[in-house]
């Protein structure tokens, strides 16, 4: 179709135009129907028809995987990939909720060039990790859920050792490279844990103490209130007694903050500072 691409144009607003071109703009909004052309003399000149330039087609077509190629469709919609038997690419599961490879590829062919650093902050089973460690780039992956150990991370070791699925062999990915998992150091979290888990009253009511004592709380809680209301908390549930110890919390304190990293209070150990300072680049105290 790349013969007939310089047929195939879309009225565009044009981000940042030069003065020169704004200035035609204007001028074919009082001459409707008319095409002008800004900078003729160049190789690349601009049109303009009816306040808004002409956008070809042209322009969007790419050497990829060897073929030149439009490297986006022409309309915002993408149905040429198949969200069809999913299920174990990468060789991790997760029903209704994985991308395809070849999806991610075409995205950041589009972004990014080798060596960009890609960032996704909702990993869930690495694909755009699994798709960027294939195309030679660097990625930051963040996940909340537990599954990370299972699902991802087995998956990021399955393209180092070569997966030959998704876009390996558009790529023509044969293995390597190397990735690190780590965790956020807890603080608040070490609560949340321990209230998901606790089955009685007592121990409730025990860890409630503990999580005033600390002073991690909330700003908005005067801890004398609680001590006031216990009586109340007493006659909780013991599902809203958790939810209560929850509430109590300081949200952003649910981790050790970067700024916290040589207080003793946290009792950080020095391997993990030093891994820290070496990720966020950071020289050594």
């Amino acid at each position: 179709c790349h013969a007939n691409s310089d047929r195939v144009v879309s009225l565009n607003t044009m981000q940042k135009p030069s003065r020169e071109i704004l200035d035609c703009i204007e001028v074919s909004k009082k001459n409707r129907n008319r095409v002008f052309a800004v900078g003729i003399e160049r190789d690349k000149p601009t049109y303009v028809y009816n306040g808004r330039t002409l956008a070809f087609y042209r322009k969007k077509f790419r050497t990829i995987d060897g073929v030149f190629s439009p490297s986006e469709i022409v309309t915002n919609i993408w149905t040429d990939i198949s969200f069809l038997s999913l299920g174990n690419e990468g060789g991790v599961d997760l029903p209704n909720g994985k991308k395809p490879e070849r999806l991610i590829k075409r995205i950041l062919e589009l972004s990014t060039s080798e060596g960009d650093i890609v960032i996704d902050f909702f990993a869930g089973t690495g694909t755009t990790g699994a798709v960027a460690h294939k195309m030679k780039r660097q990625y930051v992956l963040c996940e909340q859920m537990d599954y990370i150990e299972g699902k991802t991370v087995e998956r990021l070791r399955g393209v180092v050792s070569g997966d030959s699925g998704g876009v390996s062999d558009v790529v023509n990915w044969q293995g390597g490279g190397s990735f690190i998992y780590c965790e956020l150091a807890k603080m608040n979290q070490h609560f949340v844990d321990e209230v998901a888990a606790m089955k009685t009253d007592a121990d409730v009511t025990a860890l409630l103490d503990r999580v005033v004592g600390s002073g991690f709380i909330s700003s908005k809680v005067n801890p004398a209130d609680i001590t006031a209301s216990a009586p109340d908390f007493e006659a909780l549930s013991l599902e809203n007694k958790k939810r209560f110890v929850l509430e109590l919390l300081d949200k952003n304190m649910l981790y050790v903050n970067l700024c916290d990293l040589d207080d003793e209070e946290y009792a950080t150990n020095e391997a993990d500072k030093a891994f820290t300072r070496s990720f966020y680049g950071l020289e050594a105290k």
